[in-house]
């Protein structure tokens, strides 16, 4: 049987070797630095030859990787030809996208119209769900691309937006030293929820649950209506609330959001997804933006943030 080369690590290597670094190939790829490393590893393999001398952060081309330049030039631009000769069909279909509820405005009055823009001729049909639940769908094949939480036990994710996580409560909250700090918190499985109770945990502080929800609006409305405490995301904030001291209730965890797909879903309508939304978070005003979809209200950067 013959060798095929893969044209995903053709890709790669071509960029590996225009920029000469794994971490600018990483981001130009969408990709994890140790995912590009991964890539062109399997590509010597295929080939039998290393294809650069690697010398700290810097890629030289060895005398294959010069020969196979020219050749992977070629292969893939053969390839682009291919999909430009049919570019007048009517090339789309059906695609399943996902997004964590709590960001469900900032998908349908940001990322999907710039989504439609590019991709026209597909029809979306889109989950609003948590994090986890989404990612379960991803690998059932049930959802092939979504926004979710990222945690450190996922590797390949393309890192949208972070933003910092802070425990608070009202500026009317008013505590008895000897009672239990009341929390209010996410009912289901999510990051937030694990964050908040490792904090707890690990603070070894009095404290009871009194609220629940499934839906971040409902503990915000608890912590602003001064009858709970609670750990959210920086996009919530407005002054109605005050920040706990790290002293008393600290958190060392930020929310990383970003690009999950399914495995086999098609590398250039991904790379097409994943752009058109990087488009709209690298606007210059996107957390403002964040913010008042998240609240409803704007007083320009968080009085927050540190």
């Amino acid at each position: 049987m013959k060798k095929r080369l893969n044209l995903e690590y053709l890709n790669t290597f071509l960029i590996a070797a225009e920029t000469g670094k794994l971490n600018a190939t990483a981001e130009l790829t969408y990709r994890s630095h140790s995912a590009v490393s991964t890539q062109i590893k399997k590509l010597e393999e295929q080939i039998d030859a290393p294809l650069f001398i690697r010398s700290k952060n810097t890629l030289i081309l060895t005398k294959a990787g010069e020969t196979l330049v020219d050749y992977a030039q070629r292969i893939l631009a053969l390839n682009d030809a291919a999909f430009n000769s049919m570019s007048d069909s009517d090339w789309g279909g059906d695609m399943t996208l996902a997004i964590p509820t709590d960001y469900s405005r900032l998908f349908l009055q940001s990322f999907y119209p710039k989504i439609q823009e590019k991709l026209p001729h597909f029809n979306f049909s889109t989950v609003f769900s948590r994090s986890r639940e989404i990612r379960k769908k991803v690998d059932e094949g049930k959802i092939q691309f979504a926004i979710a939480a990222m945690e450190p036990e996922y590797g390949e994710e393309v890192l949208l937006w972070e933003e910092g996580l802070y425990w608070v409560c009202s500026k009317q909250f008013e505590h008895e030293p000897d009672a239990p700090i009341p929390i209010a918190l996410f009912s289901d499985d999510c990051i937030i929820n694990n964050h908040s109770l490792y904090c707890l945990k690990k603070t070894r502080l009095d404290f009871q649950i009194r609220f629940t929800s499934t839906v971040m609006d409902n503990i915000a409305d608890c912590v602003r209506s001064g009858l709970a405490v609670s750990l959210l995301p920086e996009s919530m904030m407005t002054d109605e609330f005050q920040v706990l001291s790290p002293e008393f209730l600290p958190c060392a965890f930020t929310l990383k959001m970003g690009c999950i797909w399914q495995e086999k879903a098609d590398t250039n309508i991904v790379n097409t997804l994943i752009e058109s939304i990087k488009a709209q978070v690298k606007q210059p005003d996107f957390m403002n933006s964040l913010k008042i979809l998240s609240t409803g209200r704007s007083n320009g950067k968080s009085p927050l943030a540190p």
